[in-house]
C-alpha cells in the first residue's frame, strides 16, 4: 500500500474513533493516539475553531514482544499508560489544563505502529508539538545535562523537570511567532500552498 494512501486511512479511522476525556478510561494494548486542545489559550484558536480535526500532538506505544515476529500481546496496558504520561506533564504546565485535551487512538498490532504514526504525522503536517514545539514527548533530561528549556517548555512553562534549565534558544516571542505560522499551515487543505507552507516552517 503506497504510504499516502496509507495516511488517508489512518486519518479516516483515527478522526471515527471517539474522542475521549485526557487521559481516557483504562484500555489494553499498543498502538498510535492523538491529542486535540479546545481550550482558551490564545496561541491555539485557529485549532480550537477548526474543530478537533487537526491534533496538536501524534505518538505512539508498541507492546515491545514481537521480536520473534509472533503475534503481538495487547493485554498490556503501554498505549494507555504513555498517554497518561503526557496527562502528568501537562498539568504540571502554568497555562494549559488537562481538562481542555482530548485524545483519540487505534489499538495496533506492533507491526504496524511505527508506520502508522509516520504516516499520521505527514498527513497531519507540520504537527505542533511533534515538529515545531519540541520537548513534549522527549524523557526528563538528566541533572548533569545543561540544555536549555525545549521549546514546549518555553511556551508551557511550570513542568518540574524544565524548572532548573537555562533559558532555550528560541526566545519566548520568536516561538510564538513560529507556532502561528505552523498552526496556519497544518489548517491548509492539500496542495503545492501547503506544501510550500510547511517548507517555510521547517526552514524558520
Amino acid at each position: 500500500m503506497a504510504l499516502k494512501n496509507l495516511q488517508t486511512l489512518l486519518r479516516e479511522k483515527l478522526e471515527a474513533a471517539p474522542l475521549l476525556p485526557f487521559p481516557p478510561p483504562a484500555f489494553r494494548g499498543a498502538g498510535v493516539y492523538a491529542l486535540y486542545y479546545n481550550g482558551p489559550f490564545t496561541l491555539y484558536a485557529p485549532l480550537v475553531a477548526a474543530g478537533a480535526t487537526v491534533p496538536v500532538y501524534v505518538g505512539k506505544a508498541a507492546a515491545g514482544n514481537s521480536s520473534y515476529g509472533d503475534p503481538t500481546d495487547q493485554d498490556g496496558y503501554n498505549l494507555l499508560e504513555r498517554i497518561q504520561d503526557h496527562t502528568r506533564s501537562v498539568g504540571e504546565a502554568s497555562n494549559v489544563d488537562v481538562a481542555d485535551f482530548r485524545v483519540r487512538y487505534l489499538v495496533l498490532d506492533d507491526a504496524w505502529v511505527v508506520l502508522a504514526e509516520r504516516a499520521l504525522l505527514r498527513a497531519y503536517r507540520p504537527v505542533l508539538w511533534n515538529a515545531v514545539m519540541t520537548g513534549f514527548g522527549s524523557n526528563a533530561p538528566g541533572g548533569a545535562r545543561g540544555n536549555g528549556r525545549s521549546v514546549w517548555d518555553t511556551i508551557h512553562p511550570g513542568r518540574v523537570r524544565a524548572a532548573n534549565l537555562p533559558a532555550g534558544r528560541m526566545p519566548l516571542t520568536d516561538a510564538q511567532a513560529l507556532v502561528a505560522q505552523a498552526i496556519t499551515a497544518s489548517l491548509m487543505p492539500d496542495g503545492p500552498a501547503r506544501d510550500a507552507a510547511v517548507a517555510a516552517v521547517r526552514e524558520a
